[in-house]
């Protein structure tokens, strides 16, 4: 019987908020019992949450659209998305940004998940009248890259799951809605790229400005997604609290890696050539502050002079990136 009177409380009171929002459409009584006048609607939201994996495959930054059915039975690409269960323990927003994740990639290769934004999509009407709408919670992740004695089965799997951002509309038109989120987390993305320590200090003052303070053409990307010229931010390192977050590049390239590898990460999300000089020389000075070790030992198998490598000091970093530069 209690359960039965919480469930009937619990309906009441979304009856209720659906009345209130009707009844926002039309605050004047006169107006709402005017047949003449349009029929005021109530408004239907439901919660999802969305990851949105980037992942270095074949050394282009791609991100993970499987390939999902709509209720027509026609195949499309879409982004990740599961839905919170509140009847479940511990199945919140969180746990759902996790399985979301694991829709695109295995979890035991995702290293960062951080929340992006919000965004509402309309999504039809159901009954004549009540609109629906989904509010989705934008999370974005990146996933290590393929290890290069991968096996052709992984793959092949992981390539037609994931996508490159460069070439995102010769794989079919992706659903705009689609597309808002994935812009939506590509933003966020791109901010806690270029706000770590480590790429503000390798990278030439003249490209940071031009890519930090809010003005348009951060990225060549942002033109594929449909992006505008983002307002800036106070702060969109996401470090308040304990241990900073690592820099980007560490879950996104190979550990160890070459130093060509980090120069052509920032030359292709940027779509800035850097002069390969002064990137080596700032990345020693950051290689004597301690952040990153060199290894002895270098590339192999490579058409090219086998560059040294190189690896990321975890236990180095939270004092190299409260450092002054």
């Amino acid at each position: 019987m209690r359960q039965t009177r919480n469930e009937d409380t619990r309906e009441s009171g979304e009856r209720r908020i659906i009345g209130l929002m009707a009844g926002a459409t039309h605050p004047n009584p006169e107006t709402q019992r005017d047949p003449t006048r349009e029929t005021s609607r109530a408004l239907r939201v439901d919660v999802r949450s969305t990851t949105v994996v980037f992942r270095v495959i074949r050394g282009e930054l791609s991100v993970g659209l499987p390939i999902v059915r709509r209720a027509d039975d026609a195949a499309e690409r879409g982004v990740p998305t599961v839905a919170p269960n509140e009847r479940v323990e511990g199945f919140g927003l969180d746990t759902a940004a996790q399985l979301a994740a694991s829709l695109a990639v295995p979890a035991r290769d995702i290293v960062r998940i951080e929340h992006a934004g919000v965004r509402a999509v309309r999504t039809g009407t159901g009954a004549p009248s009540v609109d629906n709408q989904t509010l989705y919670v934008v999370s974005w992740a990146i996933a290590r890259p393929l290890a290069a004695a991968a096996g052709t089965a992984q793959s092949v799997e992981a390539e037609e799951v994931f996508v490159p951002i460069a070439s995102i509309d010769a794989h079919g038109a992706l659903h705009p809605s689609a597309k808002t989120l994935v812009a939506c987390a590509f933003e966020a993305f791109l901010d806690a790229t270029l706000a770590d320590a480590l790429t503000r200090r390798l990278l030439p003052r003249h490209v940071l400005f031009r890519k930090t303070d809010g003005f348009a053409g951060r990225s060549p990307y942002e033109d594929l997604l449909g992006m505008h010229a983002a307002p800036a931010r106070a702060d969109a390192s996401g470090a308040s609290h304990g241990d900073l977050p690592v820099p980007i590049f560490v879950g996104l390239l190979p550990d160890p890696f070459p130093l060509s590898a980090l120069r052509e990460f920032y030359e292709h999300l940027l779509g800035a050539a850097l002069d390969r000089g002064n990137f080596r020389r700032q990345f020693q000075e950051i290689v004597s502050s301690g952040p990153v070790k060199a290894l002895p030992i270098f590339e192999r198998g490579v058409p090219h002079r086998a560059g040294q490598l190189f690896t990321f000091d975890r236990s180095a970093w939270n004092r190299f990136a409260t450092t002054k530069a």
